[in-house]
């Protein structure tokens, strides 16, 4: 597969165009882009969720550990 994609990159083949593979590139970097903003917004809203689903799920097994 890597050397299917190398020999597209260098443009030796005909079944792509130089402008149709760079499109396709600038497209598909543009998306990785813009995953990547939506995870940075993401995750630190998550993990503070989780985090307080986690505090209160073990605050209640450490009472009822003491209560028992």
């Amino acid at each position: 597969m890597g050397l299917l994609v190398a020999a597209f990159a260098e443009g030796t083949t005909g079944y792509l165009s130089a402008d149709t593979l760079a499109a396709f590139t600038d497209a598909f970097q543009s998306i990785s882009v813009d995953v990547n903003s939506m995870i940075k917004v993401a995750l630190p809203i998550g993990l503070g969720i989780m985090g307080l689903f986690l505090a209160v799920r073990l605050g209640i097994r450490f009472f009822r550990s003491i209560a028992s």
